[in-house]
């Protein structure tokens, strides 16, 4: 009669051997499903740093296919593998086959959507990018928008009683994404008196304090309410107000954009949406 301590079982291998087999098989699934975790963690935290260390779109399918593989694709073959085992009449004991349908589960929960997902986003981006800029791009050309925010920044800081070539404004353009993901261009009026205002002492000797030093919450509210009206009446919604007077405001559907009055009448900052350039320059 043939028992456990006979080190045999059946006509197959050495019990040793099967319990080898699964140990290995045990071993090598936990690694693999860590390291399937490590690459799939990887790729998706590329995506919160800057636009020059984010991996590409197929890099981070590859490597979601390859986490998929490694995380379920070692753990399930090992299954099969000490099932065949078992019948073929070797000592692969039940734990073996148990544990690696086990973590097998857990890498096909964790790591299997992860490649359909991506596919899924990369049609989606890929139809975006397919589609024409919309109206509120093409609404102005970037030099129009550069003449109409700088009439209309000029407009807002005598609103507050401000001379808005002492300290002179700026109007300057910047790179950014249109709703297609293609490169486009925004154009920028900013306007601060904190920068141009004395920082030395004046004749008498005594400092000189800046507004926000010698001006209340009331007076300031009353110094910019004049440039809230004004953009408000081209069409800007105020959804912010400081308690020093000014605010937030934006134009919603509109290549105007968003504006931001200071609180004091210190400061003005025109920003207009992202316009469709053939010269902007992708930065990426």
């Amino acid at each position: 009669m043939t028992t456990d301590d006979d080190g045999t079982r059946g006509s197959g291998a050495p019990s040793g051997e099967g319990r080898a087999s699964a140990s290995g098989w045990i071993a090598g699934s936990i690694v693999a499903l860590f390291v399937g975790w490590w690459l799939a963690l990887a790729s998706v935290l590329s995506t919160a740093g800057p636009w020059s260390g984010r991996w590409s779109d197929g890099g981070m399918i590859l490597a979601y296919l390859i986490a998929a593989a490694l995380g379920f694709g070692v753990p399930f073959w090992g299954f099969l593998s000490l099932r065949r085992e078992r019948r073929d009449g070797r000592s692969a004991r039940i734990v073996g086959p148990t544990v690696c349908l086990l973590l097998a589960a857990l890498g096909g929960v964790t790591l299997l959507p992860l490649p359909f997902f991506q596919g899924a986003r990369m049609a989606s981006d890929a139809a975006e990018r397919a589609q024409p800029p919309t109206d509120g791009e093409t609404a102005r050309t970037v030099a129009e928008a550069q003449e109409e925010l700088r009439a209309l920044g000029d407009r807002v800081v005598a609103a507050m009683g401000r001379d808005s070539s002492a300290p002179p404004a700026e109007v300057e353009t910047d790179t950014c994404r249109l709703d297609n993901h293609s490169a486009g261009t925004m154009v920028r009026y900013s306007w601060f008196v904190a920068e141009w205002a004395p920082s030395t002492p004046a004749a008498s000797g005594s400092p000189v304090p800046s507004p926000s030093a010698t001006v209340s919450d009331a007076e300031g509210a009353r110094m910019s309410e004049p440039a809230l009206r004004l953009l408000q009446d081209e069409g800007y919604e105020l959804y912010q107000r400081f308690d020093g007077g000014g605010g937030h405001l934006f134009v919603a559907d509109d290549w105007h954009g968003r504006a931001t009055v200071g609180q004091r009448a210190e400061d003005l900052l025109l920003e207009s949406g992202c316009l469709a350039d053939p010269n902007a320059v992708d930065e990426e």
